[in-house]
């Protein structure tokens, strides 16, 4: 129990006030909840963090090459080919080339996959998607809104210092 003025975990300032706030508490159980799913879907396709975030890359954006794939990781290309050769060994993606250029190779989620993947997601997303339906107008304005907000803080959040660029 914490006393006023006290501090959550040590934590002092905003850092305090969000962690306190019920608005930034459901945001932790999002976030730790995010991972324990990322962490069960991982075990599902046999792979782990890294491997199931350029999954999720292939399975969001299609088929790409391995230069836009270590730069959506935020990877060196070396260890985008690392994770292309591991995941293409698994069964999970192969390599294709570009149709209208030859010289470029594309990394392509393995249909049975991404079916995989989507078959374990799926419950969660009919969920969401009654969720959202519950949802007056202005409610998802509010929270539209929000999330948008939340995700431009996250960005600046993981964007390079300048001294890094």
């Amino acid at each position: 129990m914490t006393k006023k003025g006290s501090s959550r975990g040590g934590l002092s300032g905003s850092a305090a006030r969000v962690a306190e706030d019920p608005i930034g508490q459901r945001l932790q159980e999002i976030s730790i909840l995010t991972r324990q799913i990322e962490r069960k879907l991982g075990e599902v396709l046999e792979v782990n963090a890294t491997d199931l975030a350029a999954m999720e890359q292939l399975i969001t954006h299609g088929p790409l090459t391995p230069g836009v794939l270590a730069t959506q990781l935020g990877v060196t290309t070396a260890a985008s080919t690392q994770i292309t050769d591991r995941l293409e060994r698994a069964g999970h993606v192969s390599r294709e080339r570009h149709d209208a250029d030859r010289r470029k190779v594309l990394v392509v989620p393995a249909v049975a996959s991404v079916q995989r993947a989507l078959a374990e997601m799926t419950p969660a997303f009919n969920d969401l998607e009654a969720l959202f339906g519950q949802l007056s107008a202005s409610e998802r304005k509010v929270i539209e809104r929000f999330l948008g907000q939340l995700v431009e803080l996250y960005r600046a959040a993981v964007r390079p210092a300048r001294s890094e660029e």
